[in-house]
């Protein structure tokens, strides 16, 4: 981890220090004990399910976005070579410059330490809003950074900065050189722009979300760090984590409400449900 990374990581750990519930006198954390623990821990399980379950959900049409996202990265593996060479002719210092930050701005440890501070920041002020938003960030990340660390060591994929080519595989090498499909960075940027973007009614704000994901991933990209198709794969996936988050908490959210209706000699019930 390079020395401003470094410097950026533990200024997090220290804010996720200074603002966590469990700095707090336990009178003044509401809702934060082993009983929360263990529902985390259960709607964590029940997501992971859910998320190897659903791109291959023909019911549900979870299959045809499966099929969307191969198909894009097999487009983007067939001009993994040209996209790099492209790059390679463009680098300027404005863009190195960019890139670093975005490289930066796309750490998985800083997601969730971001999601540590969101969750703490809502205790603190007693806002269910954002101590939930901080949970679902949360949950999207360790979904994230959990499944592209399990496929990145299946399938072992040399990163184009180590010149060994696209079709360069060792699977389970659990080195940095093998481990370039998918996008670390891009997906768990991925993961919360889609959450980001899910519960604001701003259409800047779901702009800005993932507007951010996609300069991760040209970063990474631009760094030589990951091919192109790596990146479409790592966008895909953080997207379906994102998605299986938001679902599992409307799932939970459900509610059904019967209203009576009064009508000429009729009386009537409106039986709807929010989800």
């Amino acid at each position: 981890m390079r020395r401003v990374e470094m410097r950026l990581f533990l200024t997090v750990c220290l804010t996720i220090f200074l603002f966590s519930p469990s700095c707090l006198p336990a009178a003044e954390v509401p809702f934060f004990n082993m009983s929360t623990v263990r529902h985390e821990s259960v709607r964590l399980g029940t997501q992971t399910k859910s998320l190897v379950t659903k791109p291959f959900d023909v019911k549900n049409g979870g299959i045809w976005g499966t099929l969307a996202a191969t198909g894009a990265t097999a487009v983007a593996y067939i001009f993994d070579q040209d996209i790099r060479g492209n790059l390679a002719d463009s680098r300027s210092s404005s863009l190195d410059s960019l890139t670093e930050a975005g490289s930066i701005v796309g750490n998985p440890f800083l997601h969730l330490g971001i999601a540590g501070a969101v969750y703490g920041g809502g205790v603190v002020a007693e806002s269910a809003r954002y101590r939930d938003l901080g949970l679902m960030l949360g949950e999207a990340a360790i979904l994230a950074d959990a499944s592209t660390f399990v496929l990145k060591q299946a399938v072992g994929r040399a990163r184009p900065l180590t010149d060994r080519g696209r079709d360069s595989f060792r699977p389970f090498q659990f080195g940095s050189d093998y481990d370039s499909f998918p996008s670390m960075h891009t997906s768990s940027s991925f993961a919360m722009a889609s959450i980001v973007a899910g519960t604001s009614e701003s259409m800047m704000v779901k702009v800005l979300s993932y507007s951010t994901a996609l300069f991760v991933g040209f970063s990474r990209i631009y760094e030589d760090k990951h091919w192109a198709s790596d990146v479409v794969m790592g966008a895909a996936v953080g997207e379906l984590c994102g998605r299986v988050v938001m679902q599992s908490r409307v799932r939970e959210g459900a509610r059904v409400r019967i209203t009576p209706l009064v009508a000429p000699n009729a009386l009537l019930l409106s039986i709807t449900s929010s989800w």
